[in-house]
């Protein structure tokens, strides 16, 4: 069993992921500075890779369409940045 299974179970990794949200929302709630939007879409960033290599269950693995999911959270990410600040 690797470390990050050992750390984030499903269950561990479904109340993080929670946390992550409910803190989005709160930061949403308060503030529409772009820094907090910023901030709201690293976090979802930081969501997606938690869903990539827990629930898609792809740590480990070794192959391009993980590096690609990877890559796609952080783009996606700057790329709706970029369009808000427009």
């Amino acid at each position: 069993m690797n470390t990050l299974s050992r750390l984030f179970n499903h269950h561990s990794l479904w109340a993080l992921l929670l946390l992550i949200t409910l803190l989005s929302y709160m930061l949403a709630e308060d503030s529409v500075q772009s820094e907090v939007t910023g901030l709201i879409l690293t976090l979802t960033a930081v969501k997606g890779a938690l869903i990539i290599d827990g629930f898609m269950e792809l740590h480990g693995v070794r192959h391009w369409v993980r590096y690609l999911m990877h890559l796609y959270c952080p783009l996606l990410a700057l790329l709706i940045w970029a369009v808000l600040q427009i």
